[in-house]
């Protein structure tokens, strides 16, 4: 497919940062196909924890899936807006946690046969609370969010197990990457 030529490209959706994408190609031995995706903009997502250690976690309810979900505060990077600040506006924005120290963990993609998504993920420490969340009035208010605080270790234990509290492979992956570098430089 490296070699496909563009035929024509359809866009059926733009909104909101997201667009539903098909492309009309043709592959070098004269076969003409479709390819459909979701073309968006990068993503953020922060393990956040508390001074004890204790993992700071969204609730929210997911229509894709139709069911509730429990996941680590996570958002789009608006345009001209650096990664960092990103997690910060996210973190404090759906949690109304503000950051202590950040370190970034790496950027990332997940399921990129369907979509083009990337996703830079950070670990902050030290977050502390300030004010209620401030959900957008555009989607979030209808996700029914709250936030749970648990402890860091027992999510981690868990993963993987009928006990999980995070059921998605990005975000289980974000909590072992914030893991992983908390333990090899002893802070946990």
């Amino acid at each position: 497919m490296r070699q496909a030529k563009l035929l024509k490209q359809d866009i059926l959706y733009d909104k909101w940062g997201k667009k539903f994408v098909v492309d009309t190609l043709q592959m070098e031995d004269g076969v003409v196909g479709e390819w459909s995706y979701i073309k968006g903009r990068e993503g953020v997502m922060v393990v956040a924890l508390t001074p004890d250690k204790k993992i700071i976690l969204v609730r929210q309810y997911r229509y894709t899936i139709q069911q509730f979900t429990i996941e680590n505060c996570a958002g789009g990077v608006e345009k001209d807006e650096v990664e960092a600040d990103a997690i910060k506006r996210e973190l404090l924005e759906e949690s109304g946690y503000q950051v202590g120290e950040l370190i970034s963990l790496g950027k990332y993609y997940d399921l990129p046969s369907e979509t083009n998504h990337w996703c830079h993920i950070f670990l902050a420490t030290n977050c502390q609370f300030v004010a209620p969340p401030i959900l957008d009035a555009d989607v979030e208010k209808y996700f029914e969010m709250s936030i749970e605080i648990h402890d860091f270790k027992e999510v981690f234990k868990n993963l993987g197990t009928d006990h999980s509290l995070i059921k998605s492979a990005e975000q289980s992956f974000g909590i072992m990457l914030a893991h992983r570098y908390l333990t090899q430089n002893n802070l946990l």
